[in-house]
């Protein structure tokens, strides 16, 4: 799921959450201008394609602009999972 509330999603019980830039745009940023925001827009896609293709054991935050992955800790995990 690619979601700009990604928070949420994790709580719901979504296994693999790209984050998003922003509600009303979620795969890109127009404010970036014509180029940047397609090259933004791609990342999201490239690591959307990368989050269905990892293997996760549970609520797992995949982050486009940072880290390849960001793993939710165990106290993180409790949490999303209550």
């Amino acid at each position: 799921m690619v979601s700009a509330i990604y928070d949420l999603a994790l709580t719901t019980g979504a296994n693999r959450v790209v984050r998003g830039c922003r509600i009303e745009h979620v795969c890109g940023n127009p404010a970036l201008g014509a180029d940047k925001d397609r090259e933004y827009g791609l990342s999201i896609i490239r690591t959307a394609l990368r989050a269905l293709t990892t293997a996760v054991t549970g609520p797992t935050l995949f982050d486009p602009t940072g880290p390849t992955l960001s793993e939710p800790t165990r106290d993180e995990e409790a949490r999303h999972a209550s």
